[in-house]
């Protein structure tokens, strides 16, 4: 993966995790497929600001959960490099959902490790 790839996987985890629980819930059946679908639409646009507005609006999702994510969205989208971004979101969806995805679980299975030991 090349950074850009680390970089757009990682705001569309801070993207994600912006996502209401009762959206992702409601939708559990194809969340995925919808998240993909939605991230391949908004990036049909010249700023990386509209996509993520975009995005954002058809997911019902704020950015992120913190103010760390918040402050590492800005830091991604404050970059001059607009148009490959844009062009990666575009045509390495499935890659970019599929890190997204490992990113989740691997966060999911740390937090499952944690809690068995402190029981």
């Amino acid at each position: 993966m090349t950074p850009l790839h680390e970089q757009a996987a990682d705001l569309l985890e801070i993207i994600w995790r912006g996502v209401p629980a009762d959206y992702k819930s409601r939708y559990r059946m194809n969340i995925w497929q919808q998240f993909e679908n939605n991230i391949q639409a908004a990036a049909y646009t010249s700023s990386l600001g509209k996509f993520v507005n975009s995005l954002c609006s058809k997911l019902n999702a704020g950015i992120g959960t913190n103010a760390e994510h918040r402050q590492r969205a800005e830091e991604l989208l404050l970059r001059e490099e607009d148009a490959a971004f844009l062009r990666l979101m575009r045509e390495e969806t499935v890659l970019l959902v599929l890190m997204v995805r490992v990113r989740v679980q691997r966060r999911r299975d740390m937090w499952l490790t944690r809690m068995d030991e402190e029981e």
